[in-house]
């Protein structure tokens, strides 16, 4: 497997009483949604990714976040959103590497 570079994203916390944890949605190209895919990340104000959200998509090109806080209910709050270049694919490995008698 290839190596990436890690990119951390970080944000704020909620000031809402309640709030148990966040929410990262995400969406290769435009159009994040409540429908998009996501990941909860518990009750933290950063992820590494793609390490700590193994189903985040190593994936060229930019990527929309959107970010929501979550209470104890499981409402969520209105999404803040990115768009961002995460460049999560490695260039391909070279080919025809041999020893030479000389």
């Amino acid at each position: 497997m290839a190596k990436v570079q890690k990119r951390k994203i970080h944000w704020n916390a909620s000031n809402s009483p309640g709030v148990v944890g966040y929410k990262i949605y995400w969406a290769v190209g435009k159009g994040v949604n409540y429908d998009s895919d996501f990941a909860e990340v518990g009750n933290v104000t950063e992820v590494i990714l793609p390490n700590e959200v193994p189903s985040f998509p190593i994936a060229a090109g930019n990527i929309e976040l959107g970010l929501v806080a979550v209470d104890h209910i499981g409402n969520e709050s209105d999404m803040t959103k990115l768009y961002a270049p995460f460049g999560f694919t490695a260039p391909d490995a070279p080919t025809g590497l041999t020893v030479e008698t000389i």
